[in-house]
Protein backbone atom coordinates (compact mmCIF):
# COMPACT_ATOMS: atom_id res chain seq x y z
CA UNK A 1 0.00 0.00 0.00
CA UNK A 2 0.78 3.80 -0.34
CA UNK A 3 0.01 5.55 2.87
CA UNK A 4 2.48 8.12 1.92
CA UNK A 5 2.16 9.59 -1.48
CA UNK A 6 4.98 12.09 -1.82
CA UNK A 7 7.60 12.17 0.99
CA UNK A 8 10.17 15.67 1.45
CA UNK A 9 12.16 16.78 4.04
CA UNK A 10 9.29 19.61 4.85
CA UNK A 11 6.04 17.95 4.48
CA UNK A 12 4.37 15.05 3.28
CA UNK A 13 1.80 13.84 1.34
CA UNK A 14 -0.70 11.28 2.70
CA UNK A 15 -2.79 9.18 0.69
CA UNK A 16 -5.94 9.10 2.56
CA UNK A 17 -6.09 13.12 3.53
CA UNK A 18 -5.11 13.22 0.01
CA UNK A 19 -8.30 11.61 -0.97
CA UNK A 20 -10.67 12.31 1.36
CA UNK A 21 -9.91 16.05 0.77
CA UNK A 22 -10.73 15.15 -3.23
CA UNK A 23 -13.82 13.18 -2.60
CA UNK A 24 -15.07 16.12 -0.43
CA UNK A 25 -14.34 18.05 -2.94
CA UNK A 26 -16.04 16.39 -5.74
CA UNK A 27 -18.76 16.09 -3.76
CA UNK A 28 -19.00 19.82 -3.28
CA UNK A 29 -18.97 20.56 -6.72
CA UNK A 30 -21.52 17.76 -8.23
CA UNK A 31 -23.60 19.58 -5.33
CA UNK A 32 -23.29 23.08 -6.18
CA UNK A 33 -23.92 22.36 -10.00
CA UNK A 34 -27.10 20.51 -8.65
CA UNK A 35 -27.92 23.61 -6.89
CA UNK A 36 -27.62 26.00 -9.68
CA UNK A 37 -29.96 23.57 -11.71
CA UNK A 38 -32.37 24.05 -9.09
CA UNK A 39 -31.97 28.24 -9.00
CA UNK A 40 -31.19 27.82 -5.43
CA UNK A 41 -29.01 30.24 -3.48
CA UNK A 42 -25.37 28.54 -3.97
CA UNK A 43 -23.58 30.82 -1.88
CA UNK A 44 -25.52 30.04 1.70
CA UNK A 45 -25.33 26.40 0.33
CA UNK A 46 -21.25 26.51 -0.35
CA UNK A 47 -21.11 28.21 3.07
CA UNK A 48 -23.21 25.48 4.51
CA UNK A 49 -20.69 22.41 3.04
CA UNK A 50 -17.56 24.55 4.53
CA UNK A 51 -19.39 24.38 7.59
CA UNK A 52 -20.12 21.12 7.31
CA UNK A 53 -16.87 19.63 6.50
CA UNK A 54 -15.68 20.31 10.54
CA UNK A 55 -18.60 19.37 12.21
CA UNK A 56 -18.78 16.23 9.84
CA UNK A 57 -15.13 15.54 10.72
CA UNK A 58 -16.06 15.48 14.38
CA UNK A 59 -18.85 13.18 14.28
CA UNK A 60 -17.47 10.89 12.36
CA UNK A 61 -14.34 11.25 15.13
CA UNK A 62 -16.93 10.69 17.80
CA UNK A 63 -18.46 7.79 16.24
CA UNK A 64 -15.17 5.65 15.65
CA UNK A 65 -13.93 6.46 19.46
CA UNK A 66 -17.54 5.49 20.25
CA UNK A 67 -16.99 1.84 18.45
CA UNK A 68 -13.65 1.25 19.00
CA UNK A 69 -11.72 2.84 21.96
CA UNK A 70 -14.99 3.87 24.43
CA UNK A 71 -12.67 3.33 27.20
CA UNK A 72 -9.96 6.34 25.98
CA UNK A 73 -12.96 8.72 25.18
CA UNK A 74 -11.90 12.33 26.57
CA UNK A 75 -11.09 15.50 24.60
CA UNK A 76 -7.19 14.60 24.63
CA UNK A 77 -7.66 11.68 22.44
CA UNK A 78 -10.72 13.00 20.02
CA UNK A 79 -8.16 15.56 18.94
CA UNK A 80 -5.47 13.07 18.20
CA UNK A 81 -5.89 12.71 14.78
CA UNK A 82 -2.52 11.37 14.70
CA UNK A 83 -3.83 8.08 16.22
CA UNK A 84 -6.15 7.77 13.56
CA UNK A 85 -9.33 7.09 13.23
CA UNK A 86 -13.05 8.20 11.15
CA UNK A 87 -16.06 6.64 10.88
CA UNK A 88 -18.71 7.57 8.23
CA UNK A 89 -21.94 7.02 10.02
CA UNK A 90 -20.43 9.52 11.89
CA UNK A 91 -20.04 11.97 9.41
CA UNK A 92 -23.40 11.49 8.01
CA UNK A 93 -25.55 11.85 11.27
CA UNK A 94 -23.61 14.94 12.63
CA UNK A 95 -23.26 16.96 9.08
CA UNK A 96 -27.45 16.29 8.87
CA UNK A 97 -28.14 17.33 11.65
CA UNK A 98 -26.16 20.33 10.68
CA UNK A 99 -27.68 20.72 7.40
CA UNK A 100 -30.87 20.42 8.59
CA UNK A 101 -30.38 23.20 11.72
CA UNK A 102 -28.80 25.32 9.18
CA UNK A 103 -31.53 25.42 6.50
CA UNK A 104 -34.33 25.90 8.75
CA UNK A 105 -32.13 29.00 10.11
CA UNK A 106 -31.95 29.96 6.62
CA UNK A 107 -35.38 29.73 5.81
CA UNK A 108 -34.36 27.45 2.92
CA UNK A 109 -35.58 24.11 1.26
CA UNK A 110 -34.69 21.26 3.15
CA UNK A 111 -35.53 18.37 0.97
CA UNK A 112 -34.92 19.94 -2.15
CA UNK A 113 -30.78 21.06 -1.12
CA UNK A 114 -31.00 17.80 0.55
CA UNK A 115 -31.40 15.92 -3.35
CA UNK A 116 -28.61 17.86 -4.35
CA UNK A 117 -26.26 16.44 -1.79
CA UNK A 118 -27.37 13.21 -2.91
CA UNK A 119 -26.31 13.22 -6.18
CA UNK A 120 -22.85 14.65 -5.02
CA UNK A 121 -21.87 12.17 -1.94
CA UNK A 122 -21.74 8.70 -3.60
CA UNK A 123 -18.45 9.89 -5.88
CA UNK A 124 -17.11 11.46 -2.73
CA UNK A 125 -17.35 8.10 -1.32
CA UNK A 126 -15.70 6.46 -4.05
CA UNK A 127 -12.66 8.40 -4.13
CA UNK A 128 -12.72 8.87 -0.04
CA UNK A 129 -12.44 4.68 -0.32
CA UNK A 130 -9.56 4.70 -2.08
CA UNK A 131 -7.40 6.53 -0.16
CA UNK A 132 -8.69 4.06 2.67
CA UNK A 133 -7.16 1.51 0.09
CA UNK A 134 -4.26 3.15 -0.30
CA UNK A 135 -3.66 3.89 3.31
CA UNK A 136 -3.95 -0.16 4.20
CA UNK A 137 -7.11 0.89 7.04
CA UNK A 138 -10.53 -0.84 6.36
CA UNK A 139 -9.14 -4.12 5.28
CA UNK A 140 -11.55 -7.55 5.39
CA UNK A 141 -11.35 -11.27 6.40
CA UNK A 142 -8.72 -13.31 4.88
CA UNK A 143 -9.10 -14.70 1.00
CA UNK A 144 -7.00 -16.29 -1.40
CA UNK A 145 -4.73 -14.65 -2.76
CA UNK A 146 -6.24 -14.15 -6.50
CA UNK A 147 -8.78 -11.89 -5.06
CA UNK A 148 -6.55 -10.94 -1.69
CA UNK A 149 -4.07 -8.03 -0.90
CA UNK A 150 -1.76 -7.74 1.41
CA UNK A 151 -2.19 -5.03 4.09
CA UNK A 152 0.77 -4.20 6.22
CA UNK A 153 -1.30 -3.33 9.21
CA UNK A 154 -3.10 -6.85 8.77
CA UNK A 155 -0.25 -9.02 8.67
CA UNK A 156 0.95 -11.89 6.80
CA UNK A 157 -1.57 -13.23 4.27
CA UNK A 158 -3.91 -11.58 1.79
CA UNK A 159 -7.36 -9.58 2.88
CA UNK A 160 -10.64 -8.74 1.19
CA UNK A 161 -10.20 -5.29 -0.44
CA UNK A 162 -13.37 -4.02 1.36
CA UNK A 163 -12.17 -0.98 0.80
CA UNK A 164 -12.91 -1.35 -3.31
CA UNK A 165 -16.12 -3.07 -2.55
CA UNK A 166 -17.76 0.21 -1.13
CA UNK A 167 -15.72 2.11 -3.65
CA UNK A 168 -17.40 0.23 -6.26
CA UNK A 169 -21.20 0.30 -4.68
CA UNK A 170 -20.49 3.88 -4.14
CA UNK A 171 -20.06 4.11 -7.83
CA UNK A 172 -23.33 1.64 -8.14
CA UNK A 173 -25.26 4.11 -5.75
CA UNK A 174 -24.34 7.38 -8.32
CA UNK A 175 -25.82 5.60 -11.78
CA UNK A 176 -28.60 4.26 -9.77
CA UNK A 177 -29.64 7.92 -8.52
CA UNK A 178 -28.81 9.18 -12.09
CA UNK A 179 -30.99 6.71 -13.58
CA UNK A 180 -33.72 7.58 -10.99
CA UNK A 181 -33.58 11.34 -11.86
CA UNK A 182 -36.05 11.03 -14.55
CA UNK A 183 -38.68 9.07 -12.63
CA UNK A 184 -38.27 11.15 -9.79
CA UNK A 185 -42.30 12.86 -8.39
CA UNK A 186 -40.73 14.67 -4.87
CA UNK A 187 -38.06 16.57 -3.43
CA UNK A 188 -36.38 14.21 -0.99
CA UNK A 189 -36.67 11.11 -3.15
CA UNK A 190 -32.97 11.10 -4.23
CA UNK A 191 -31.24 11.58 -1.29
CA UNK A 192 -33.15 8.49 0.74
CA UNK A 193 -32.44 6.22 -2.11
CA UNK A 194 -29.04 7.48 -2.27
CA UNK A 195 -28.25 6.74 1.73
CA UNK A 196 -30.82 4.01 1.90
CA UNK A 197 -29.29 1.93 -0.93
CA UNK A 198 -25.71 2.81 0.79
CA UNK A 199 -27.18 1.41 3.93
CA UNK A 200 -28.13 -1.81 2.19
CA UNK A 201 -24.64 -2.33 0.09
CA UNK A 202 -22.41 -1.61 3.67
CA UNK A 203 -24.46 -4.15 5.85
CA UNK A 204 -23.75 -6.85 3.75
CA UNK A 205 -20.00 -4.93 3.44
CA UNK A 206 -19.81 -5.31 7.00
CA UNK A 207 -19.54 -8.85 6.84
CA UNK A 208 -16.12 -9.15 5.09
CA UNK A 209 -15.25 -6.42 7.44
CA UNK A 210 -12.16 -7.25 9.80
CA UNK A 211 -11.29 -5.24 12.26
CA UNK A 212 -14.88 -4.00 12.97
CA UNK A 213 -16.16 -5.24 16.45
CA UNK A 214 -19.30 -6.76 17.20
CA UNK A 215 -21.97 -4.81 19.18
CA UNK A 216 -25.03 -6.76 19.12
CA UNK A 217 -26.31 -10.14 18.34
CA UNK A 218 -23.70 -10.94 16.24
CA UNK A 219 -23.62 -7.30 13.97
CA UNK A 220 -20.99 -4.19 13.81
CA UNK A 221 -22.28 -0.80 14.76
CA UNK A 222 -22.81 0.09 10.95
CA UNK A 223 -24.46 -2.89 10.60
CA UNK A 224 -26.70 -1.89 13.37
CA UNK A 225 -26.88 1.99 11.81
CA UNK A 226 -27.64 0.43 8.10
CA UNK A 227 -30.86 -1.35 9.60
CA UNK A 228 -31.93 2.16 10.89
CA UNK A 229 -31.11 3.53 8.03
CA UNK A 230 -33.11 1.08 6.32
CA UNK A 231 -35.57 1.26 8.20
CA UNK A 232 -35.74 5.18 8.44
CA UNK A 233 -35.84 5.49 4.15
CA UNK A 234 -38.75 3.03 3.76
CA UNK A 235 -40.79 5.35 6.27
CA UNK A 236 -39.20 8.50 5.01
CA UNK A 237 -39.75 7.73 1.64
CA UNK A 238 -43.50 6.84 1.90
CA UNK A 239 -43.93 10.62 3.99
CA UNK A 240 -42.38 12.20 1.69
CA UNK A 241 -44.99 10.53 -1.48
CA UNK A 242 -47.68 12.28 1.26
CA UNK A 243 -46.21 15.98 0.87
CA UNK A 244 -47.91 17.69 -1.82
CA UNK A 245 -45.06 20.42 -1.03
CA UNK A 246 -42.52 18.51 -2.03
CA UNK A 247 -43.79 17.38 -5.55
CA UNK A 248 -42.00 18.67 -8.15
CA UNK A 249 -43.14 20.88 -11.17
CA UNK A 250 -44.63 18.52 -13.65
CA UNK A 251 -42.70 20.54 -16.71
CA UNK A 252 -39.53 18.17 -15.32
CA UNK A 253 -40.48 15.69 -17.68
CA UNK A 254 -41.21 12.87 -14.94
CA UNK A 255 -41.90 9.62 -15.93
CA UNK A 256 -44.19 7.60 -13.93
CA UNK A 257 -43.33 3.79 -12.71
CA UNK A 258 -46.10 1.57 -13.57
Amino acid sequence: MYPILLSTPYFNIYSYGLFVALGYAVGMLITLYEVKKEKLNAEAIFDMLLLQLPIGIAGSRFLFMVEYTPEKLSFTNFISFEQGGLTFYGSVISSFIFNLLYLKFRRMPFWRIMDCIGFGLPLGIMIARIGCFLNGCCYGIQCSSSIGFHFRHAGSGFYHATQLYESFAALLIFVIIQIYRKYRQNYGEVFMLMIGSYAFLRFFIEFLRAENPIVLMGLTLSQIISIITIAAFIATFKLIKKMPDLRIIPETNIVSIK
